[in-house]
């Protein structure tokens, strides 16, 4: 995975995240939408088949490095809770 900072303002940051799944990008722009502070948070592909997700977060204030750092980490956990419910009923 390749992470290119594109844009990086105050309120905004732009990246495009390279060999990443479409559905991952949507996660995270899901996320940050939820999140106090985030005015909106997108994200966008040149091509359906080709190119890389490009993300774009836009804050009300608020640090977008931060925040994205800390979605990340929220769904980095809720990712292991389900493998691990998950492993223990498979079992």
């Amino acid at each position: 995975m390749t992470i290119k900072i594109i844009r990086s303002e105050k309120n905004i940051l732009e990246i495009d995240v390279d060999h990443i799944d479409p559905s991952l990008a949507q996660l995270i722009v899901e996320k940050l939408n939820e999140t106090k502070g985030v005015e909106f948070a997108a994200w966008k592909k040149a091509h359906p088949v080709v190119g890389t997700p490009h993300i774009i977060v836009k804050t009300k204030g608020a640090n977008p490095v931060s925040l994205v750092t800390k979605k990340l980490e929220e769904i980095k956990k809720e990712v292991g809770d389900f493998k691990k419910e998950f492993s223990g009923i498979v079992k």
